[in-house]
């Protein structure tokens, strides 16, 4: 059986369950995360009323250059040029670009959405796309100072469901916890359960 690329069995696809849903809710995300950004744009050192400016009365305040290449660039070159690679690999015309910056990433996030079952079952390069989403969400985040801390790597969820398959998704630990909590199907790991949880690990991941 083929594996995802973050390491769980694929049936099917080029993404796995998880992938695709954590891909699904990142383009729901991007209008949002566009809007947040919004009030980074005045760089930090401008804040409470400080002269910004020795220039014209005339002339635009400073901005913060990489908010503003997020914003008006990077994240709607993104969503568009996966959307024109989908329409191009299926034959159909180049997306129609319209509106403002805004309106065009609801536009391509809500054409990716639509088409995520195709994407996942039939567009090889959907892997790529995913990594790219993640890490543009990541970019944002960063700015805006919501990115949450990963934590340390401890290996797959061994945890068996009714159907007899392994979850595999990767578990964390982070800084405090005294359980192991996967994210992916909710399975906690006690103190107790750390020997059978190292002990089941698959070789590659030993």
């Amino acid at each position: 059986m083929n594996q995802c690329a973050c390491g769980r069995d694929l049936e099917a696809g080029f993404l796995c369950a998880g992938d695709a849903t954590a891909l699904a809710r990142r383009l729901d995300r991007m209008s949002t995360l566009w809007d947040v950004l919004e009030g980074f744009l005045a760089p930090s050192g401008t804040a409470g009323g400080e002269r910004v400016s020795a220039g014209h009365a005339g002339s635009r305040a400073p901005v913060n250059e990489v908010v503003l290449d997020l914003r008006t660039v990077e994240v709607v070159k993104t969503l568009e040029s996966w959307r024109e690679y989908a329409a191009e690999w299926r034959g159909w015309s180049r997306p129609a670009v319209g509106g403002d910056v805004r309106h065009r990433i609801v536009a391509a996030a809500r054409n990716l959405s639509m088409n995520l079952d195709w994407l996942v079952t039939e567009f090889p390069p959907v892997v790529d796309m995913a990594v790219e989403v993640r890490e543009l969400e990541r970019s944002v985040l960063s700015v805006v100072g919501a990115l949450p801390e990963r934590g340390r790597r401890i290996g797959q969820c061994v945890a068996v469901d009714s159907s007899g398959v392994v979850c595999g998704a990767t578990i964390r630990h982070q800084r405090g916890q005294t359980r192991l909590v996967c994210d992916w199907c909710g399975t906690s790991y006690g103190p107790e359960d750390f020997l059978t949880l190292a002990r089941l690990q698959p070789d590659e991941a030993a």
